[in-house]
Order: structure tokens, then sequence, then C-alpha cells
């Protein structure tokens, strides 16, 4: 008996949800193409960080504890699949491999964001795609030999549900939900991607009457109630707390606002910081055209327009924090602020697929714009690294004369001040000020992975202790040079980096 009511709920879940809606409109010799066109250039971009072998922050610790993808994070996602790209649960450095999983992942989102906007992608609408993963921001997140691929993955779970938006209704909503769910359990600062695409469907939708007023509506309702049904599914069963740099505390809904415009200013003041003026020059033209182009061709009223696409716009602003705009203390990281390249693909591949190729050419512009920024980034990162080592090997060559005698006890070692950057990432920084975000010292104060690179890749018995009965301007110089002061008391050392 339970077995035939068990057949006769499949046989309903058919009827409901036949195969058929599961299938997607892609062409294959179109879609090996496309995803081979831009994983080629991706792989072009980071050539430079994948022959630097940077360990970057935390590839550091990974490479010499083996500690799994979740960490306090709620990883859990991430974790798992790791086990299976580096064939077992304790992690050693495999790249480039994760670093090209991760361009391969980008130049799958390149391919579905212009498939959903344009129906038909050429070479010209792929290039457009490319701010997604070779903006400044995301470029820090293919710098990391181990958790690239997760952040790659995060954002083509945020897109992927939109090819099954014109199926049936159901099947989006679930396909949403677990899409929601990978990014939330793999890198959650692409919150605001799903949010994003959600307000770009709905709007072009509006304004150009793509569908009825009352199917849009529909679709907005869907996406909205799948996305927070996810995150709450999330909360509830999947998330770990977390109260270190960064915090999931939630604001008191008396202070939810104030914490909002708090956060919003702090991430647009990086941003207005980050951008070189090229960059900053090319984003507003694409705006305006993006702004122009749609009253122009809008079905509607053209002063409805107007109001229409200015409220989109800052919308569609707003959203590119996503969640952590609301957070008590959120990260404002570099590799935290990737959405705004994915804001700036949209209206690139918008703009190059509605207007002639000369109007649309400052979208192209930017992309390469970009792409030329990813060599010098690599190129800035080797020689950082080359400084980084210069600088450690003096001073661990120094520590070594002075501690000669090896003990069971370890040296308790305290770092004031940095190395700062090598010549290379200055010169690249008169013209790119992010560089100096995105370039890692891995040799300065306050650097919880600075304590493995001194103590682990040197093998000098050194822990990260600080005796509160001291102060530093008290202990005694034993050494000092051109590049550093060591003071020492007993087993207390302070290193002064000049």
């Amino acid at each position: 008996m339970n077995s035939i009511n068990f057949m006769n709920i499949i046989e309903k879940i058919k009827e409901k949800l036949p195969l058929g809606v599961l299938k997607l409109d892609i062409d294959k010799k179109e879609f090996s193409s496309s995803v081979f066109f831009l994983f080629v250039i991706h792989v072009l971009a980071i050539v430079g960080i994948i022959r630097t072998n940077f360990n970057y922050i935390d590839d550091l610790r990974r490479n010499i504890d083996g500690s799994d993808m979740c960490g306090t994070f709620s990883r859990h996602i991430s974790q798992f699949l790791s086990y299976f790209i580096h064939t077992d649960s304790r992690l050693t450095d495999i790249s480039p491999l994760p670093q090209l999983a991760a361009c391969l992942l980008l130049a799958l989102t390149g391919f579905v964001l212009v498939k959903i906007i344009c129906g038909k992608p050429n070479k010209y609408l792929l290039l457009a795609t490319l701010p997604i993963g070779l903006s400044p921001y995301f470029l820090s997140c293919l710098s990391y030999k181990f958790d690239a691929p997760y952040m790659a993955l995060s954002v083509f779970a945020s897109v992927f549900p939109f090819l099954f938006m014109r199926k049936n209704k159901w099947v989006f909503s679930i396909v949403s939900v677990v899409s929601i769910l990978v990014m939330t359990m793999t890198y959650q600062a692409s919150s605001g991607i799903f949010i994003m695409m959600t307000l770009f469907i709905f709007f072009t939708n509006l304004m150009y009457k793509k569908d009825t007023v009352k199917n849009n509506f529909i679709f907005l309702g869907i996406s909205c109630a799948s996305y927070l049904i996810a995150l709450i599914l999330f909360r509830t069963f999947f998330l770990d707390p977390v109260v270190t740099y960064v915090s999931t505390d939630l604001p008191e809904i008396k202070n939810i606002v104030a914490i909002f415009l708090r956060n919003i200013e702090k991430f647009f003041t990086e941003l207005y910081y980050d951008f070189n003026v090229k960059w900053k020059v090319l984003s507003i033209i694409i705006i305006i055209l993006f702004f122009v182009k749609t009253i122009i061709f809008s079905k509607i009223n053209k002063i409805l327009s107007f109001f229409l696409t200015f409220l989109f716009l800052f919308l569609l602003l707003i959203s590119i924090f996503g969640l952590y705009q609301i957070l008590e203390n959120p990260l404002f990281a570099p590799r935290s602020m990737y959405g705004v390249g994915f804001f700036l693909a949209i209206l690139c591949v918008d703009i190059c697929f509605s207007l002639k190729k000369i109007v649309s050419f400052p979208a192209i512009v930017l992309s390469w714009c970009f792409f030329v920024f990813s060599f010098s980034y690599g190129n800035a990162l080797a020689d950082q690294k080359r400084y980084d080592d210069f600088r450690t090997e003096l001073l661990m060559g120094d520590l070594s004369h002075l501690l000669s005698e090896k003990t069971d006890e370890p040296y308790n070692i305290t770092i004031e001040n940095n190395i700062g950057f090598s010549p290379v990432v200055e010169n690249v920084a008169v013209r790119n000020p992010v560089i100096k975000k995105i370039v890692h010292l891995n040799l300065k104060e306050g650097c919880p992975f600075m304590f493995m690179y001194l103590s682990h890749y040197h093998k000098f018995n050194l822990s990260w202790y600080w005796d509160e009965n001291l102060t530093a301007e008290t202990m005694p110089v034993i050494f000092d040079s051109y590049y550093h002061t060591i003071k020492k008391h007993e087993k207390q050392i302070v290193v002064i980096l000049k």
C-alpha cells in the first residue's frame, strides 16, 4: 500500500513538473564556443597571478595546516566540493587547478548572462561581461589558490536560476531557492547579484512590455519569495553565527535604517577612492547611455520612463553589496565588493545588445581596461612577493644570529609597522589606488597570518603572544639596521619594521 502511494506521488510530481521543463534551449555549439572564448580570456588575464604563485591571505594557513574551506563562515558547500577538487579532506596546494575552475565558472556566468538578456550570444556581447570576473575586486578573489572556485560558484549560482524563469513557475522557484542556498554556503558577498538580476528583468519587461504586467509582478513575487525562503532556511539550519573582525549580527529594527545608510556610505566611499579616473568616467558614460537608451526605446510614457529608470538605477546601485549592507559589522575588503563588476556587466551587455557598436563602444573599452589592469596586478603581485621574501629573509637572518640557540620554549614575537609596498606597486598605485588594497603584505603588524609566515614557513620557533606586564618602549634594543629594529626581554621580542 505504501509503495502504491509513493508511486502515485511520483506520478503526480511528473504531471506537475514534466521533465521537459528542465531542458534548456541552448545550442551546444553556441554554448561550447562562447564558454571557451570567455574561458581563454579569463585564463590569459590571470596568467600573471598564476605565475606569481603568491600565498594570498588564507592560503598561508591552508598550505600549512590543510584546513578545510568551511572555517567559521558557514561555507558548507565549499567544504564539501573541496573534498572532490582536492581528492582529500586535508587540503594541499593544487594551484592553478582551482583558479582554472574559477575561470570556467566565470565563463559560464558570462554566457548565461548574455543568454538571459540577449537570447543569442556573440563575441561582442560576451566581451561586455568581463567586468564580472576582471574587475579589480574579483581579481583579488582569483588570487586565492584555495577559495577562488567557490567564490566564482557563488556568482554563477546567483545567475543560473534565471535560465528557468520562462519555464514552469515552480521549477524556477525551486531552482532559485537551491541556487541561493549554494550562494550562501559558498561566498555570501554574491548576495546582491540575484537581487540585481531580478530588478533588471522586472524593469526591462515593464519598460519594453515584454510580458503582461500581471506576469511581470508574478515573476517579481516568485523571485522575492524564493530569495527570502532560501535566506530563512540558511539562517535557521545552516548559519554558524560569526563575531570576529566581521559579524553576522543584524541590527535592531529601530537601528536598521541608520546601519544601512552607514554601510552604504562606507561602501561607496571605498568605491570612489578605489576606481581610477578612466574607470569612473567610463562607468558614468555607461550609466548615462543605459539611462538615455531606456527612455528612448521604452514603450511606456516617456516622463514615467524617466522616473522609473532613475528609480531602477538607484535600486540597482544599492543592491550591489547585498545583505552586507544591513549587517552590524560587514566586510569592506575588496573581495566583498565584486558586485560592482556585476552591476557594470549588466549595463554593458544591455547597451551592447540595444545600441550600435560605435555607440556602445565605452562598454568594451571598460572591459579592455580591466583586462589590461589584470596584467599590471599580476606583475605587481610578483614584485611584492619578491620584496616580501627579501625583507623576511633579512629579518629571519638577523633573528637567527641573535637567537642562535634552539630551545623548546618558543620566542614570543610582536611586529610593529609594515614593510610597505614595492616600487612596482607604488608605480601602479599612482593611477590605480585600489592596487594597495588587493596586493597583500605578508609582513606587517596586525596580520593574523603573519605569524605562520614567519614561524612555519621559515621553521623558526616563534609564537604570537604579548606579556601584558611589558611595554615595548622600555624594552632594550639588541639590534638596529636600515630595515628594522629588534628589541628583546627574555622570551619577548618586538620587531619594528622601517
